[in-house]
Protein backbone atom coordinates (compact mmCIF):
# COMPACT_ATOMS: atom_id res chain seq x y z
CA UNK A 1 0.00 0.00 0.00
CA UNK A 2 1.28 3.57 -0.97
CA UNK A 3 -0.20 6.83 0.00
CA UNK A 4 -0.09 9.66 -2.06
CA UNK A 5 -0.71 12.98 -0.67
CA UNK A 6 -1.14 16.71 -2.57
CA UNK A 7 -1.51 19.17 -0.04
CA UNK A 8 -1.86 21.90 -2.48
CA UNK A 9 -5.27 20.19 -3.06
CA UNK A 10 -5.95 18.86 0.24
CA UNK A 11 -6.06 15.44 -2.11
CA UNK A 12 -4.88 11.76 -0.39
CA UNK A 13 -4.67 8.69 -2.99
CA UNK A 14 -3.89 5.09 -1.39
CA UNK A 15 -2.81 3.19 -3.91
CA UNK A 16 -4.33 -0.50 -2.53
CA UNK A 17 -2.43 -2.87 -4.75
CA UNK A 18 -1.30 -3.26 -8.04
CA UNK A 19 -3.62 -4.09 -11.24
CA UNK A 20 -5.97 -2.96 -14.31
CA UNK A 21 -8.25 -0.15 -13.33
CA UNK A 22 -11.87 -0.15 -15.02
CA UNK A 23 -13.91 1.86 -13.26
CA UNK A 24 -14.39 4.55 -10.43
CA UNK A 25 -17.49 5.32 -8.33
CA UNK A 26 -17.69 7.69 -6.16
CA UNK A 27 -18.49 5.76 -2.61
CA UNK A 28 -19.38 8.77 -0.25
CA UNK A 29 -19.28 12.43 -1.24
CA UNK A 30 -15.42 13.24 -1.62
CA UNK A 31 -14.55 9.44 -1.66
CA UNK A 32 -13.68 7.61 -5.10
CA UNK A 33 -13.38 4.09 -5.72
CA UNK A 34 -11.32 3.09 -8.55
CA UNK A 35 -11.86 -0.86 -9.13
CA UNK A 36 -10.37 -3.63 -11.48
CA UNK A 37 -11.87 -5.91 -14.37
CA UNK A 38 -13.03 -8.29 -11.89
CA UNK A 39 -14.66 -5.52 -9.32
CA UNK A 40 -11.88 -5.60 -7.19
CA UNK A 41 -10.72 -2.14 -5.10
CA UNK A 42 -7.08 -0.41 -6.38
CA UNK A 43 -7.02 2.70 -5.00
CA UNK A 44 -8.63 5.33 -3.07
CA UNK A 45 -8.71 9.04 -3.77
CA UNK A 46 -10.35 11.40 -0.65
CA UNK A 47 -10.90 15.12 -1.42
CA UNK A 48 -10.82 17.38 1.99
CA UNK A 49 -8.84 14.66 3.35
CA UNK A 50 -7.77 16.75 6.17
CA UNK A 51 -10.86 17.04 7.35
CA UNK A 52 -11.01 13.07 7.52
CA UNK A 53 -7.33 11.93 7.87
CA UNK A 54 -4.98 13.27 10.50
CA UNK A 55 -1.98 13.81 7.59
CA UNK A 56 0.55 14.58 10.13
CA UNK A 57 -0.37 11.39 11.95
CA UNK A 58 -0.23 9.45 9.21
CA UNK A 59 2.64 10.95 7.55
CA UNK A 60 4.92 9.83 10.86
CA UNK A 61 3.60 6.42 10.59
CA UNK A 62 4.68 5.24 7.40
CA UNK A 63 7.97 4.73 5.99
CA UNK A 64 10.06 6.66 3.41
CA UNK A 65 8.97 4.47 0.89
CA UNK A 66 5.65 4.22 1.54
CA UNK A 67 4.35 8.08 1.70
CA UNK A 68 4.77 10.41 -1.77
CA UNK A 69 3.92 13.90 -1.22
CA UNK A 70 3.27 16.92 -3.80
CA UNK A 71 4.19 19.79 -1.73
CA UNK A 72 4.96 18.75 1.31
CA UNK A 73 3.86 18.63 5.24
CA UNK A 74 6.66 18.59 7.83
CA UNK A 75 7.38 15.37 9.78
CA UNK A 76 7.78 16.55 13.14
Amino acid sequence: MKYFYDDEHDSLFISLRDGEYDESEEIYEGFVVDFDKSGRPLNLDISNASKFVDMHRLMQKMAPEELETAGSIPRR
